[in-house]
């Protein structure tokens, strides 16, 4: 039994207790008090019969007379006169009951009513007795109503002692409760604070309690400082602040691999003409000053431009990944680029027009590395032959991808033919056990092909698409869900985090499909910390309420949030798959996975690794004790167990 109930019990009993203490003790003061009226009166009436009774004659005739009008006022059970010798002369009794008061009352609460007597004389002489009886009915009554006013009274005190009991113990039982929530979502890695309540004992604990929460989180806040110290010394450039060259070519791999990417871009090797001179002339500090004001006049390009990645190579060498953009488009970067460091001399940074020359060379979904970084070299080694500040392009192969137009005509039409489907790929744990599936939405072209999400998804985001596109995506896992025995992920965009129609209508799909909902894991994007955060927490707390998982992906790429995911209670992350690429040989990037997963492991989340390629990077994820893994390497391995 709960404490509150205990003392509401305890609280009931005193209070019935007390209600019996006061009838009982109410009831017998009440009786005798009666008792004692009564029996006043019988003496009081028998005493003026007896002197009315002595001043008459003593005839019998009269007597009676007497006896009779005093009996027939009805407040009497008894009236008798005795003569001097004991002889009965006049006597009158009822036999009437108390027809009021119920036979069980009196029974149990009797009345002992005892007799008056008076003296009667003649002159100097005794001449009689009176013996006076008063009748108990008008007693019963008058006891009886007294007892139903105080049961009524008592009743009510009872109600209105109940009510304030009970709203008192409302008023504990809240700031009890929310310490009992808060206990128990620290036994759960999830650290929130509470409201201080009014009473002083509960206040001391949860003023404790919140002590140790902030400390908790001002410890999350120094892990995330650390991380991005980490992050910073693995994966960025000393000097520029930029992506260091293995961080960009992990990008790169995943940009290339990844079926969510969009599928085309372009890749800009932008190299420093003479830095060697130049570091004759300037020296080794001025020659550092000029790097990091050439990272940020390239900075201010990319970050004008969309979906770009900066990164510096080596001592000359910078290269921009730019996702999505044709030849025109990129002709446009390459030249916005060199405008940008032509305008260095003109502020007399120094004195030389040819700053650098720039190759580009373009991908589609399929293309390796290799063949993309040789194709952007031999782009910039024909730039450095030509004039100065020179641009050349490489090989562009023929765009038949729609515009927007076209995409609008194209997805109107999937969307109101149910054009998608679902493709799956396995989230395999660190022992090799399936966890769940990834689902990726495809479209099915008019001829039977399939596009993949990367090349119409882009166009379903300018076109406002997305909330409907999640929608299709979550209805088709739940029909998936009837033939796989497996989980399933969905990927849900940040239009969709941020719009409450979307929260409601999937509600109210997932309640459609009874149990679906256990058997989802949600994702965002890490991206999504960033925006309306409350949103964020709404549709995490509709999604736990029915039962699903909520993650992020894509993870990694600032950890300056990593205080929110325990507040959003989160259940697993996925670390971006950029700090995947040769990790055997990155011991950085190791430091940087074992860090996340410490803290992970401290709040409760699984922490899976995106776009594991091979088994060395398997290997050393495993011993840094990763959760589980996706990517090429994972669907190997299942298909291979299966």
């Amino acid at each position: 039994m709960s404490l509150l109930r205990q003392l509401w019990l305890v609280v009931a009993i005193a209070t019935l207790m007390a209600f019996l203490g006061g009838f009982v003790v109410n009831l017998a003061t009440a009786r005798q008090y009666l008792e004692q009226q009564l029996l006043a009166q019988s003496n009081d009436t028998a005493a003026s019969l007896a002197l009315s009774m002595s001043q008459q004659s003593k005839d019998t005739a009269t007597i009676e007379l007497m006896v009779s009008a005093l009996f027939d006022s009805g407040h009497f059970r008894l009236v008798r006169f005795e003569n001097i010798k004991g002889q009965l002369i006049a006597e009158r009794r009822s036999k009437e009951g108390v027809e009021s008061v119920p036979a069980w009352f009196i029974h149990f609460v009797p009345l002992h009513v005892e007799n008056g007597t008076g003296t009667v004389t003649e002159g100097w002489q005794q001449a009689g007795k009176v013996m006076v009886i008063a009748h108990d009915r008008f007693a019963y009554q008058s006891l009886w109503e007294g007892v139903q006013a105080f049961l009524a009274v008592m009743a009510l005190i009872g109600l209105l002692s109940g009510f304030a009991i009970y709203t008192l113990m409302r008023w504990v039982r809240k700031p009890l409760d929310q310490l009992v929530a808060q206990a128990t979502a620290i036994g759960e890695q999830h650290f929130i604070t509470i409201q201080e309540p009014g009473i002083h004992e509960l206040r001391v604990v949860v003023r404790s309690m919140n002590a140790m929460v902030a400390r908790v989180k001002a410890l999350f806040g120094e892990q995330a400082a650390h991380l991005d110290e980490l992050r910073t010394q693995a994966n960025r450039d000393a000097l520029t602040g930029l992506a260091n060259r293995d961080n960009f070519l992990g990008h790169l791999r995943q940009t290339l691999t990844d079926e969510a990417a969009v599928p085309q871009g372009a890749l800009l090797l932008i190299r420093l003409h003479d830095l060697t001179g130049i570091n004759r002339t300037l020296g080794r500090a001025g020659t550092d000053i000029y790097l990091h004001r050439i990272s940020q006049a390239l900075m201010a390009v990319a970050e004008a431009a969309s979906d770009c990645l900066l990164a510096r190579m080596n001592g000359a060498d910078f290269a921009i990944l730019a996702s999505g953009i044709g030849q025109s488009e990129a002709d446009t970067l390459a030249k916005q680029c060199l405008r940008a460091l032509e305008r260095l001399p003109m502020e007399g940074f120094i004195e030389r027009s040819n700053i650098a020359h720039i190759g580009v060379g373009f991908y589609r979904r399929g293309s390796s590395e290799s063949s993309l970084l040789s194709s952007a070299d031999q782009a910039l080694a024909k730039a450095e032959n030509q004039s100065s500040n020179a641009v050349v392009l490489g090989h562009v192969g023929e765009d038949d991808s729609p515009g927007i137009i076209e995409w609008r005509t194209v997805l109107d039409n999937a969307i109101t033919n149910q054009a998608f489907e679902l493709a799956t790929y396995p989230v395999l744990s660190r022992t090799g056990q399936l966890l769940h599936y990834e689902t990726l939405l495809r479209l099915r072209k008019p001829d039977g092909g399939l596009q993949m999400a990367g090349q119409f998804i882009p166009f379903a985001a300018r076109l406002g698409y997305l909330v409907r596109l999640d929608l299709i995506a979550v209805e088709q896992a739940c029909q998936l869900l009837a033939s796989h025995a497996a989980d399933l992920a969905v990927h849900l965009s940040a239009a969709a985090v941020t719009d409450a129609d979307f929260r409601s209508e999937l509600q109210t799909l997932l309640a459609r499909h009874g149990d679906a909902g256990k058997r989802f894991w949600f994702e965002v994007n890490e991206y999504a910390l960033h925006g309306d955060y409350a949103q964020l927490d709404r549709l995490c707390q509709v999604l736990h309420r029915m039962g699903a998982k909520v993650g992020l992906e894509h993870f990694g790429r600032q950890f300056g949030h990593i205080p929110a995911l325990h507040e959003l209670q989160l259940d697993y992350v996925k670390i971006d798959g950029s700090f995947m690429r040769d990790i055997a040989q990155h011991p950085g990037n190791q430091q940087l996975v074992k860090a996340v997963i410490s803290i992970a492991a401290g709040i409760g989340l699984q922490v899976i690794a995106e776009a594991v390629h091979e088994q060395a990077e398997w290997d050393v994820l495993r011993e840094l004790g990763i959760d589980g893994m996706t990517g090429p390497f994972a669907t190997e391995l299942f298909r291979q167990q299966s």
